[in-house]
């Protein structure tokens, strides 16, 4: 039996953001180190083996795949880069996701008018 999206939910915020780097584009594991320190300002600072051992598991739970050295990076690109992209299934997820969010931010809201 293979995992629903919905399965998924609700993400951890460091593989909320790993996946968010990789939906559009293949990146390297230091691309998306990069990517997810600047997307949430410092907040979340991936190190070497949580980004890896991350990347590892999104992989095997069929969110992330390794792929190609992208054509765009191929002169910059060392050997030893790997590079992984978002899955069809890890799409789905992404967007579950920001709907839960979006409607956890609503109630919020609503019990909370000053925080507006």
């Amino acid at each position: 039996m293979s995992a629903t999206a919905e399965s998924f939910l609700p993400l951890k915020p460091v593989h909320f953001h790993i996946l968010l780097s990789l939906a559009a584009r293949a990146t390297h594991g230091y691309g998306v180190r990069q990517q997810v320190e600047e997307r949430t300002a410092g907040r979340i600072v991936l190190a070497a083996g949580t980004l890896y051992e991350t990347l590892q598991r999104l992989t095997r739970d069929g969110l992330v795949e390794e792929t190609e050295t992208p054509p765009e990076q191929e002169e910059r690109a060392s050997s030893r880069w790997r590079f992984y992209r978002a899955t069809a299934l890890a799409k789905q997820v992404l967007a579950l996701e920001v709907a839960r969010l979006e409607s956890d931010i609503a109630a919020a809201r609503a019990e909370l008018p000053a925080i507006g």
